[in-house]
Order: structure tokens, then C-alpha cells, then sequence
């Protein structure tokens, strides 16, 4: 009994120190971004939406130029019921001749809650970054706009 206490403060302890130091390294890129930290970073600003669970809330991403012309990295930082966590989703951009460009991606969120693999469709253009999240878990929407004060 003991030694399962122990655990389970380990994990909660292991999980706040981690959110943490997420939350650390998110600002750090947000702050840099600013200053055109790496070249080609944009910070986008806005809010996530729940279909499955009626909830949402704050949503700020970095993105960066990936190594391949068709590739992003978007690192995000999404609040939710009171907590914050940051994580990186590679992305794909296909650029057609005409319309927005769309984007696709998937990530393996690493969480206690709402965890698992999640996938990503949406567009990407100089002013909004628009995508549909899906999960086993929980599927939703985001809205992103440059901020007004870069």
C-alpha cells in the first residue's frame, strides 16, 4: 500500500514538474518567435472547441519551417480545465495551384487524460490556421489568427 502511494505521488509529481518545464520551453519559443527566432517562425493565437465534450479554450502555437519545402512544425500550448500542456505536431503542407493550402498531421499525445493518437486536417494561409483534431478520445476544431502585437 505504501509503495503505491509513493508511485502515484511519483507520477503526479513527474507530471506536474513535466507540464512545467512544457509550459518553459513553449514561452521560451513564443518570446523568440517574436524576434524571428528561428527564421521563418510565426506565433498564432486563438481557441479550441470540443465537439464531443462542449468545452474548449486557449490555444497559442509557434510554427516553424520543417526540413522538407511541404513540412511545418507546429508547437502548441492548449489550456484546458484549469491546465496547460504543450507538444510539437509535424505537419504536411500541400500546396495546390489554386486555393489554400491544406494541411494533415497526426500526434501521439502523451497524457493521463484524453491521451492517444490524434490527427489533424486543415488550411493554412498568411492570416488564419484553421484544422479539425480527431482522437478515440475527443474530436473538435481550432481557430488561429496572427496576434494583433506581434
Amino acid at each position: 500500500m505504501k509503495s503505491s502511494l509513493l508511485a502515484t505521488l511519483a507520477a503526479i509529481a513527474t507530471t506536474l514538474f513535466g507540464t512545467g518545464c512544457t509550459s518553459f520551453r513553449f514561452n521560451h519559443a513564443w518570446r523568440e518567435a517574436a524576434h524571428g527566432n528561428p527564421p521563418g517562425a510565426q506565433r498564432w493565437e486563438g481557441h479550441w472547441d470540443s465537439d464531443r465534450h462542449g468545452n474548449g479554450g486557449r490555444l497559442r502555437a509557434v510554427v516553424t519551417p520543417g526540413e522538407a519545402k511541404d513540412r511545418v512544425n507546429a508547437f502548441f500550448e492548449a489550456r484546458w480545465h484549469g491546465f496547460t500542456t504543450a507538444y510539437d505536431v509535424p505537419l504536411r503542407i500541400d500546396r495546390p495551384r489554386k486555393g489554400e493550402p491544406t494541411l494533415r498531421g497526426e500526434h501521439d499525445l502523451q497524457s493521463f487524460f484524453g491521451g492517444g493518437k490524434y490527427t489533424y486536417f486543415g488550411t493554412l494561409n498568411e492570416e488564419d490556421f484553421r484544422a479539425r483534431y480527431e482522437s478515440s478520445y475527443d474530436t473538435g476544431t481550432f481557430e488561429l489568427h496572427k496576434p494583433k502585437n506581434p
